[in-house]
């Protein structure tokens, strides 16, 4: 169905929606690519990049071209509502509507609540990014074997769904389908807990004293503590119950492991290690056939516009 598509509007021109744009002309799609920021200076930077041909600030104007279209909403889970409130006028059959929030819940309740048409809005979430931010550090291979999550509901149009579907499978992600309850009980596990893990990491060893003797494991342990704040707020304020029931898990596996080291079950710390080796070795192992590899593995974001 993409090659149907006459315009992708890509709504935030930051990272992520600067590597869709560069992803798509690198997957051969022939129509226009549209940006839209706030920002004059991001958008002439995304511009420069060749992620899109041309950037506007103003939606209205970007998504008035008739014909069919898909928007891609690549703003912080803070601005959706916003954003939603500013499209819906404008919504029309033919035009299709997905995004890169990090949780999905709360995308799911502002496109039900602001769109005028919801249906044929298809909640997406492609696990990839950076800690770095802007067009400038966009790349076209971003989403290539990286985890995207779909979460449409029984009211999710057909078409909308295949559409999108097509759209990220292009961009080279390997796709998931699940409710937005599911989506976001596992990503506050596997990618917002382990921000905040990173965030008291550095917090920590730096109550302990100067970072001197610091090299490569706090480097490698720390770097998601570089994301955005603002951005990284409003995903742990969308997503509270699951990150504190994440948290809840780690404090008790922390309680268990400060009584094993101060009693010295070394039988008991030699197993807890073991296991952890063996889980994280297991995951490797189904990742070793992605064509990005593990060592650049960068924190599931999306960057502010």
């Amino acid at each position: 169905m993409l090659e149907d598509i006459q315009q992708i509007t890509i709504v935030g021109t930051g990272l992520l929606g600067a590597s869709v744009g560069l992803g798509l002309r690198a997957g051969g799609f022939a129509g226009q690519v549209v940006g839209v920021g706030r920002s004059p200076t991001t958008v002439e930077r995304a511009v420069a990049a060749g992620a899109i041909d041309r950037g506007v600030q103003d939606l209205a104007e970007a998504v008035g071209t008739p014909g069919p279209t898909l928007v891609v909403v690549a703003v912080p889970v803070g601005g959706f509502a916003e954003i939603f409130r500013d499209l819906a006028p404008h919504q029309r059959r033919g035009m299709y509507v997905t995004d890169v929030g990090s949780t999905k819940l709360s995308v799911a309740a502002d496109a039900k609540r602001y769109l005028s048409q919801p249906q044929f809005f298809v909640p997406a979430h492609p696990m990839a990014g950076s800690e770095r931010q802007g067009p400038d550090h966009a790349e076209a291979d971003l989403f290539r074997g990286r985890p995207c999550v779909l979460c449409p509901t029984a009211d999710t149009d057909a078409d909308a769904l295949a559409l999108v579907t097509a759209f990220w499978e292009g961009l080279g992600a390997t796709l998931h389908t699940m409710t937005a309850d599911a989506h976001d009980r596992q990503v506050a596990a596997v990618s917002h807990l382990p921000h905040l893990v990173a965030v008291l990491l550095a917090h920590t060893a730096d109550d302990m004293g100067p970072l001197d003797l610091a090299s490569t494991g706090f480097r490698d342990t720390t770097r998601l503590a570089l994301s955005n704040p603002p951005m990284r707020r409003d995903i742990i304020e969308a997503n509270r119950a699951p990150i504190a029931e994440a948290l809840d898990r780690l404090a008790a596996r922390l309680n268990e492991l400060r009584g094993t080291i101060r009693k010295a079950k070394h039988t008991d710390l030699l197993d807890l290690l073991t296991d952890a080796q063996v889980i994280r070795q297991a995951w490797g192992d189904t990742q070793a056939a992605a064509s990005r590899p593990l060592m650049n593995d960068k924190p599931e974001e999306s960057p502010p516009r």
